[in-house]
């Protein structure tokens, strides 16, 4: 009679998250406790996008008449731009469940939290996705990955700031191989300096439509954890949760890429992300 071992037993250990998505590239602001503030929502003030409405140049002689001057056409007054509409907040969620010994306990503890940790960022971007095709509206079309960018970048250099790119992380290879990324300390950046924002929330969100924004801002609370033990059914539950916003200053624009191009650096390619033969249907 032969006894068989038991399998040995590993704990994969923990991961950190990806580096080059949304939650990296935002500006977080931390709060100790519940951020119950963040029930309506933050409104972001404008102050570095939408100026060219308040610029203009002086075309006149330096000592013009003031009854040579129009009122009307020659005043110096600008208009405020539009505020962008309300960033909502939301609370993301998970949650793992055995049996109430406590090296189960135990489990279920970390398990709910490195879940949380690893599913929250692409569920953020997911979020952030929605809006910013929203606020894109009807996005502009390019033929490959370096006419988008090179529209993208054109746009932004109009507001004189250094923003962000965000697509989907299939775009990273096409992007790398076209050379439009490079390495900026820990970032990945455009030909201009432009942060990319490669999301897995992106993959689905985004597809193959490239955003333009102002640099992301975010406010976020700690990760609380939430014990839910039910004794008469020999159930151990764990909820790790928080609640969050992220937001932006302007949306600059949008840019759905079409199929790469000879000249694009992919001649002949006919699987990209977004078209129906791509393998991950992005």
């Amino acid at each position: 009679m032969t006894t068989a071992f038991s399998p040995v037993v590993f704990d994969a250990p923990l991961v950190n998250p990806a580096p080059n998505g949304l939650f990296g590239a935002t500006q977080w602001t931390d709060e100790d406790g519940p951020l119950r503030w963040l029930a309506s929502g933050v409104d972001i003030r404008v102050f570095n996008y939408g100026g060219g409405a308040q610029f203009g140049v002086w075309e006149h002689p330096w000592c013009v008449s003031e009854d040579d001057l129009d009122p009307e056409t020659d005043a110096k007054r600008g208009v405020r731009p539009e505020f962008p509409d309300t960033f909502t907040a939301f609370t993301s969620w998970a949650s793992d469940e055995c049996d109430v010994t406590q090296r189960s306990r135990d489990e279920v503890r970390v398990r709910a939290q490195q879940v949380h940790r690893l599913q929250e960022p692409n569920a953020v971007e997911a979020k952030l996705a929605t809006r910013m095709l929203a606020d894109a509206g009807t996005a502009g079309t390019a033929a490959g990955v370096v006419a988008a960018v090179a529209f993208l970048e054109g746009l932004l250099a109009k507001t004189n700031t250094v923003g962000q790119i965000h697509a989907s992380a299939e775009w990273a290879a096409f992007a790398a191989y076209a050379n439009l990324v490079r390495y900026n300390g820990s970032k990945l950046v455009t030909p201009l300096g432009h942060q990319w924002v490669f999301g897995g929330g992106y993959v689905d969100g985004l597809g193959s439509t490239l955003v333009a924004t102002s640099p992301t801002f975010g406010w976020r609370g700690p990760v609380v954890l939430r014990d839910a033990p039910t004794a008469g059914f020999n159930e151990f539950v764990a909820v790790a949760e928080r609640s969050l916003v992220v937001g932006y200053e302007e949306l600059v624009a949008a840019v759905k890429v079409t199929a790469p191009v000879a000249g694009d650096g992919f001649p002949g390619l006919l699987n990209f992300p977004g078209s129906a033969n791509f393998p991950s249907g992005g």
